[in-house]
């Protein structure tokens, strides 16, 4: 007869018993690991094609998250994971967005010298001479022009505000704004007509050589009466 195996059941209970909790220790270590790995790295990936992200739990859809969107948990509440993603968006469409640039101070233009001193030759008008009308520079003939109206004056008196307002604008713009002739332009001298029919033209260099001399002045300048169809020239 055949030898018979006998087994004891309990020995080998025992044996299998010892080894399931040696693997079943692995295995919680591993998971372990594992766990730590993510509790470290606060990192998740959404799984689902399109989930929804909410403003507390179960609180109003703020948005979708697409699968592959990597979130950082910053919390957790029950199941719900409070969490932070970066992301892209156009800011054009953000409500109250100011561009890099707008932010920094973007480099604005410089004024032009004519439009810059143009307040001061208002001033200069207004306060004595008359009403300011405009102030201008044909840069293709190199001729400025400056317009106001006055009021109830004679002849001689024309002239010496034109005079006037010529060197005032003149001590303003000049090496600042190139130009071969300034002219006064205005209505007539008693209040009457268009602003532009009474002229008074002056060559820049013989302007500054008249200094402040109006009989001078008078010699070196031409004055229009019909708004620069005819010309006459001074006594």
């Amino acid at each position: 007869m055949g030898r018979s195996l006998a087994v004891d059941d309990n020995s080998t209970m025992s044996r299998l018993s010892k080894y399931s909790l040696g693997a079943a220790l692995v295995a919680a270590l591993v998971l372990g690991v594992v766990a730590a790995k993510l509790r470290s790295d606060h990192s998740f990936v959404v799984e689902a094609s399109v989930e929804n992200f909410r403003d507390a739990p179960n609180g109003t859809k703020l948005g979708t998250l697409l699968a592959g969107t990597e979130i950082e948990s910053i919390g957790e509440e029950g199941q719900w994971v409070r969490f932070r993603v970066e992301g892209w968006v156009w800011g054009p469409s953000l409500e109250g967005y100011v561009s890099e640039e707008e932010r920094d101070g973007p480099q604005e233009e410089p004024i032009p010298p004519l439009q810059d001193e143009r307040p001061r030759i208002k001033e200069l008008v207004n306060d004595r001479y008359g009403v300011f009308y405009g102030v201008g520079l044909d840069e293709d003939i190199g001729r400025l022009w400056l317009r106001f109206r006055v009021r109830d004056i004679e002849r001689e008196a024309w002239e010496q505000r034109a005079f006037a307002v010529q060197r005032g604008a003149f001590e303003l713009l000049q090496g600042r704004v190139e130009f071969s002739e300034i002219r006064i332009e205005t209505n007539r001298p008693d209040g009457s007509g268009e602003v532009g029919q009474y002229i008074a033209a002056t060559a820049a260099a013989d302007l500054a050589s008249a200094g402040d001399d109006w009989a001078v002045w008078r010699q070196h300048t031409r004055f229009s009466i019909d708004g620069g169809e005819t010309w006459e020239e001074a006594e």
